[in-house]
């Protein structure tokens, strides 16, 4: 008898092994209490977060997490739609900077952050370029890599903790490291579909055979995909 190949896990549980990875990961990197609220659905879920952040055990801010799910466009594996990282002040309840990502955006980097902060010379450049709010920074979206290479939650959790010094559990590095890890890993094998031509020459360089599928020549990078801002 031959084993079976293992059934493509449904949307729902990839998304429910997702979200659980997600409230882990927050569970293990800070001490305060996370809330969590998880919407299902057959084809479309999301997740909210806030994690309170402190520094010597005083509520200084809190990071909003809004991540958006859908099935990827050959309708197999979780695919991100929006996510929005926030880093909101407690003093005013305003936001200090944001990460973003929407998969569907086309006037905009569809991965960029924004900073909510005022600085006098990049106010005078954006009035003499006539931008449209040239005293309002965060209506800049800065690009921060397109659909593949776009920072993850890991990354940003870990800006909170080196660069910002919100107070962290004693195991929040390995719990960065191994999350960043498998992202990359996803990431690495979603870039490879959409330029396989690059992955293949790759491989060879590497003494690896590779064969094109049928004998025939390489399958066709995506290539809108990869010019895509």
């Amino acid at each position: 008898m031959t084993d079976q190949p293992a059934a493509q896990p449904t949307f729902r549980e990839q998304f429910t092994g997702f979200a659980g990875q997600i409230t882990d990961l927050l569970d293990t990197v800070f001490d305060g209490d996370v809330e969590a609220t998880v919407t299902d659905f057959e084809h479309r879920s999301r997740i909210v977060a806030a994690v309170p952040l402190t520094v010597s055990g005083e509520n200084l801010a809190r990071l909003k997490i809004d991540i958006r799910c859908c099935l990827d466009s050959h309708d197999e594996f979780l695919a991100v739609e929006k996510s929005t990282y926030q880093l909101i002040a407690t003093v005013d309840r305003e936001p200090i900077f944001r990460f973003e990502y929407e998969r569907a955006a086309t006037s905009k980097p569809r991965a960029h952050t924004q900073i909510h902060a005022h600085r006098g010379a990049l106010s005078h450049l954006l009035s003499r370029a006539r931008h449209r709010t040239p005293h309002s920074m965060e209506s800049l979206h800065v690009p921060v890599g397109g659909d593949r290479f776009r920072p993850c939650l890991e990354d940003v959790i870990e800006f909170l903790v080196v660069e910002c010094r919100f107070d962290s559990r004693e195991r929040w590095r390995a719990a960065v490291e191994a999350g960043r890890e498998r992202w990359r890993r996803i990431q690495t094998r979603t870039a490879v579909r959409d330029s396989p031509s690059e992955a293949a020459t790759a491989l060879r360089s590497l003494g690896y055979t590779v064969t094109s599928p049928g004998n025939t020549s390489d399958p066709q990078d995506d290539l809108a995909r990869i010019r895509r801002w």
